[in-house]
């Protein structure tokens, strides 16, 4: 790696919230400044991608554009970075990958129920929807992987700078319950009870012991199935994790992960009352799960 490595960064499908975090280094930022050259990124007017040695690239592949970008920056880029949980996993617009893309876009710009005489845009200068949502590397390899929604800005700004130091950056690879502050009493003991026979939201609880497991507590929490590095921000604050750092390395689907961790804990049929079992346990990861290749070729024919 040069002295200063020239840097350019993108977001395809997202929110803009990983760019947005790598600004929240604050005064941080410039002395990362001082050790990369950005060449290229979409919050400067430039037209082409340049040859550089690292990329960063935000949000999912969700239409042609997308896919576009990503091949470019992949043969632009010599160290390509997938940023954030849409990249690493497709995140939340993966959810889209539960209906039909015909049923997305009637949805979107025919049925809702403040549109009137609405029809689906058919000029060919946009960009056509992908049949699936797909996590980057799905699409083209990727090098490493900075997952969160959004990352923390120190995560990122310390992959960029092991790789100046030629090191090889450490990224989190153990569940969330490794680095969770809360006591596990009765979870850690050997029992023929279960320890709860129900499971309440955050809201249907008058109040939540912050030092105690939620899951100890009756509460759904991700934890489990769930890769740690977010600095538990959310537990911290009393509310469960919801999985937005993904599954773990070693996991093959988040989702069923934690109904395994739940059913050491929960008597046959408990989890029945939730509504939306799979927007739970894949709510950032259901594009890198096997369910959307059990139920579609991946064919982007019409």
């Amino acid at each position: 790696m040069p002295d200063k490595a020239t840097v350019a960064t993108t977001w395809l499908s997202g929110c803009s919230g990983c760019h947005i975090s790598l600004l929240n280094l604050h005064e941080e930022l410039f002395d990362l400044i001082e050790r990369i050259d950005v060449r290229y990124s979409t919050l400067v007017d430039i037209k082409e991608v340049p040859l550089v040695d690292i990329g960063l690239v935000e949000g999912c592949v969700a239409n042609e554009e997308n896919e576009a970008v990503l091949r470019e920056f992949r043969d632009k880029c010599k160290i390509l970075i997938a940023l954030g949980t849409c990249a690493s996993f497709g995140g939340i617009p993966g959810m889209r990958n539960l209906c039909t893309r015909e049923e997305v876009l009637d949805r979107g710009y025919v049925s809702t129920e403040s549109t009137v005489d609405g029809a689906v845009p058919s000029d060919p200068i946009l960009p056509k929807l992908k049949k699936q949502v797909k996590a980057l590397h799905q699409v083209v390899p990727i090098d490493y992987s900075i997952p969160g929604c959004p990352p923390l800005p120190w995560k990122t700004r310390d992959t960029l700078v092991a790789l100046l130091d030629g090191e090889e950056p450490q990224l989190p690879s153990k569940n969330l319950c490794e680095e969770c502050h809360r006591t596990k009493e009765t979870m850690l003991t050997a029992s023929r009870d279960f320890i709860t026979d129900h499971v309440d939201s955050p809201h249907e609880l008058e109040t939540i012991d912050p030092d105690i497991c939620f899951l100890e507590q009756g509460v759904l929490c991700m934890g489990p199935a769930t890769r740690e590095g977010c600095d538990t921000r959310c537990l911290k604050g009393n509310m469960p994790c919801r999985g937005c750092m993904g599954p773990t390395p070693a996991a093959l689907e988040q989702g069923a992960k934690v109904i395994n961790a739940l059913s050491s804990i929960l008597p046959a049929g408990a989890m029945m009352f939730n509504e939306d079992i799979v927007g739970v346990g894949y709510r950032y990861s259901l594009p890198v799960s096997i369910c959307p290749t059990l139920i579609d070729d991946g064919s982007d024919e019409q």
